[in-house]
């Protein structure tokens, strides 16, 4: 078997399609998670890992353990920046653009080329071994493609970090969007031969480390909501999660 990433043959490590520190807030004291199903004949279940794929051969693992290294610090203050905030837009500054772009780059491509049913919808086809490419050269590609709007979700004043959906596909002015939920945020990713341009241009990572995360309520958010009121109607809704 191949690596995905490099192509060369190698033994294989169980990776983490969406990083291991982005289950912290859903892991209850015995480590496990639990994994919420709309499914009809597959009930709700319990997990101690994140969900992983045999992917990567251990030299790429340890590549993108790097960015998952500095976006974790990023994400949960260990990372010196800038804030300054206006209404529901948090305008962050100091990011390491290479670092934190790689690491959002990582995650579309991995969901790309998972197997797993959880990613079933994300179809990247020729982009897929496009953002490869930029992965294996650990080129963050300056160019406005492959953009990634952030949302910090909040639910009653406080994070929302109780939940990782899976990803959807939806269209946003003329791009293919990925819309991924986990960690607290919404990640929505821009995928088009095209460049993303203003005012979407102005939101996604900046090369001067730039960024803009938008706060909404969990309750705004449709998708969401859909989604907790059909596991209350199937008796499967955690009340953590309820909207």
């Amino acid at each position: 078997m191949h690596c995905a990433l490099c192509g060369e043959p190698h033994q294989f490590v169980n990776s983490h399609i969406i990083p291991e520190f982005l289950y912290k807030s859903l892991y209850d004291e015995r480590h496990r998670f639990h994994v919420l199903s709309l499914i009809p004949d597959q009930g709700n279940s319990l997990k101690q890992k994140g969900i992983r794929e045999p992917l990567l051969c251990q030299k790429c693992e340890q590549k993108f353990s790097v960015w998952e290294r500095y976006a974790s610090l990023a994400l949960e203050g260990g990372v010196e920046l800038s804030y300054r905030r206006e209404g529901n837009v948090l305008y962050l500054g100091g990011l390491d653009y290479t670092k934190f772009r790689l690491f959002q780059l990582s995650i579309l491509w991995r969901a790309g080329v998972s197997s797993l049913q959880f990613f079933e919808n994300v179809h990247l086809g020729r982009h897929e071994n496009e953002i490869r490419q930029l992965l294996l050269d650990e080129n963050p590609n300056i160019t406005r493609r492959y953009g990634c709007l952030m949302f910090g979700l909040k639910f009653e004043n406080k994070a929302f970090t109780q939940l990782m959906m899976q990803p959807g596909r939806l269209k946003l002015s003329g791009h293919t969007a990925y819309r991924f939920v986990f960690g607290g945020f919404m990640w929505v990713y821009l995928v088009s031969s095209h460049e993303v341009l203003p005012p979407l241009a102005q939101a996604v990572l900046q090369p001067s480390g730039e960024s803009i995360l938008m706060i909404k309520d969990a309750r705004e958010m449709q998708n969401l909501v859909r989604f907790s009121n059909e596991l209350v109607r199937m008796g499967r809704s955690p009340n953590s999660i309820t909207l």
